[in-house]
C-alpha cells in the first residue's frame, strides 16, 4: 500500500504530515535498496525531490503566513503619532520618486 501511495501521491490531495511521512518511506525504501546493495529505481529518486520540494514550498508558506500575522500584530501596537510619522515618511518618499520619474 505504501508502495504505491509513493509512486502516486497527490500532494493536493495530502496534508503536510502526510507528505512527510511518504518521505520517511522513500528515505526508508533508498536505505534499503542500500542495504541490499540493489539498483534503485528511477521512481525513487523522482518522487523524493517531489516530495522535498512540496515539503519545503509549504513549509515556507507556513512562515510566510506566520511573519505577516505577527508583522499585523506588531502594527496594532503602534501609537497614532507614529503611524502617522510613518505616513508622512511614505508621502515624502513618493513625492522624490515622483520628482525624479516627472
Amino acid at each position: 500500500m505504501w508502495l504505491n501511495e509513493f509512486k502516486n501521491f497527490d500532494a493536493n490531495r495530502l496534508s503536510l504530515e502526510d507528505l512527510v511521512s511518504l518521505s520517511a518511506f522513500g528515505t526508508a525504501l533508498r536505505q534499503e535498496y542500500e542495504t541490499l546493495q540493489l539498483d534503485e529505481p528511477d521512481f525513487l529518486d523522482i518522487q523524493l525531490k517531489a516530495l522535498k520540494r512540496e515539503i519545503r514550498t509549504r513549509n515556507a508558506d507556513r512562515l510566510e503566513k506566520s511573519l505577516r500575522e505577527k508583522r499585523a500584530r506588531l502594527e496594532t501596537y503602534k501609537t497614532p503619532t507614529q503611524r502617522k510619522t510613518e505616513l508622512q515618511k511614505e508621502i515624502k518618499d513618493l513625492e522624490s520618486q515622483l520628482a525624479e520619474v516627472g
